[in-house]
């Protein structure tokens, strides 16, 4: 049996990951002195209010080595595992997952995956539960690897944030991004580009940021009316509202999704953010920008 392993960047709900028996694997969150357990200790809107209260920027850790080779050791004695990690060029656990399954294949004769996303929150997650889903249709493994390899290289998200600082100090944006985010209310329009949270286009006004996502939408998604979007947001429930609105009126399409995006990616972006992750008609790094 095929069995899927997430860390807790990818967004899966528990109830999803239940369900599909995908493993997530925790994150630690520090504020300051404080450590907390991401997804466990506090629910996400739990999580929200403490950000919003705290004058400490969090910071993220991954679980131990050692941890992690009992994960992989438990679920590998009898199935087949694939671990579908945060972007490598965001955390050190795809290098040190890496690692351990190359021992546990060669010492052991496991049979372990690991897939550098090179994503952040559900645009890690979405494909991953669509291959959980193949693998209970009884795909097989390789089909089910050129699935996600496609998916990665295929489709990214797009988004708007109002504040950068925890993105600059995260160091997954530019510092040359917040030069412009302070001037004329400027908006970047950010997206996920080869492992990296990259700005790639800067509009004036909120709203007008908002409707360039809707462009691209519109521009790039493959079969609107036989295709879902899927809205994330970090504590941005009147943004959501205003973009799918935006989303519908322009495209109309089969249906929307929603991901409140949680604590490990919230520590790196901060609150506010809102963006679309949809399944495009080519590669994503195919089109203009």
């Amino acid at each position: 049996m095929i069995k899927f392993v997430v860390d807790r960047a990818a967004d899966i709900e528990k109830s999803t990951a239940e369900e599909l028996g995908i493993e997530v694997l925790p994150f630690i969150v520090s504020f300051g002195e404080e450590s907390i357990v991401a997804g466990k200790d506090l629910d996400v809107l739990e999580f929200y209010d403490k950000v919003r209260s705290s004058d400490v920027i969090p910071k993220t850790s991954q679980m131990s080595p050692d941890d992690l080779e009992d994960v992989f050791r438990r679920i590998g004695k009898e199935n087949q595992i694939i671990y579908v990690s945060i972007s490598a060029k965001g955390s050190g656990i795809n290098n040190t997952a890496n690692m351990i399954a190359n021992r546990l294949i060669e010492e052991d004769g496991f049979d372990i995956t690991v897939i550098d996303s090179t994503m952040f929150s559900m645009a890690i997650g979405a494909p991953v539960i669509s291959a959980a889903k193949m693998a209970e249709n009884g795909v097989d493994k390789d089909q089910i690897l050129d699935f996600l390899k496609n998916s990665y290289a295929r489709n990214t998200a797009y988004f708007v944030v109002d504040d950068l600082t925890f993105l600059k100090k995260g160091g997954r944006i530019k510092a040359t991004t917040m030069a412009i985010s302070s001037l004329l209310d400027i908006k970047p329009i950010l997206n996920i580009n080869d492992g990296l949270v990259e700005a790639f286009r800067k509009v004036r006004g909120l709203k007008k940021a908002m409707s360039v996502l809707v462009d691209y939408a519109a521009e790039r998604m493959e079969d609107p009316e036989e295709n879902e979007i899927l809205i994330l947001d970090s504590d941005a429930s009147d943004k959501v509202e205003i973009l799918e609105e935006m989303l519908r009126e322009k495209l109309n399409p089969k249906g929307f999704k929603y991901c409140k995006i949680g604590p490990v990616i919230t520590a790196h972006a901060g609150l506010g953010l809102v963006g679309i992750y949809f399944k495009h008609k080519k590669p994503y790094t195919e089109y203009s920008k």
